[in-house]
C-alpha cells in the first residue's frame, strides 16, 4: 500500500495504481467489530466516491458515499474526501446520518 498517493482519485488513475474498484465487495454498511484499511476513494459518476477498505483477512469492501451528504461514511463518522491512504478504522458504535 502506497501512503505517497491521494486517496481519492479517477478510475484510470486507481488502474495506474493497479486498483480496480470492481474487485471489491459492495456493501451498503461497512461490517461491524472487523478492522478496516483505507485504500482508495475511486470517483464515480459526478455524484459518488467508492471507498474501498480491505479487512486483515484481506477481504476487499467497496462503501459507496454520494455528494448529497456530502460523501458522509456515517460508520466511520468521517467525510469519504477526508480519509488517508492506509488509515484504520474499526465500526464499533451506532451510526446514523450528521
Amino acid at each position: 500500500m502506497t501512503q505517497d498517493r491521494p486517496f481519492t482519485m479517477g478510475f484510470k488513475q486507481a488502474l495506474q495504481y493497479g486498483i480496480d474498484y470492481r474487485d471489491f465487495e459492495k456493501v451498503r454498511e461497512l461490517p461491524k467489530g472487523v478492522e478496516l484499511t483505507a485504500i482508495a476513494g475511486i470517483w464515480g459518476d459526478y455524484s459518488n466516491l467508492r471507498c474501498l477498505f480491505v479487512t486483515a483477512d484481506g477481504i476487499k469492501i467497496c462503501r459507496t458515499v454520494f455528494n448529497r451528504l456530502k460523501y458522509w461514511v456515517p460508520e466511520i463518522e468521517k467525510y469519504g474526501k477526508e480519509i488517508v491512504v492506509g488509515e484504520r478504522f474499526i465500526v464499533s458504535i451506532p451510526h446514523g446520518i450528521h
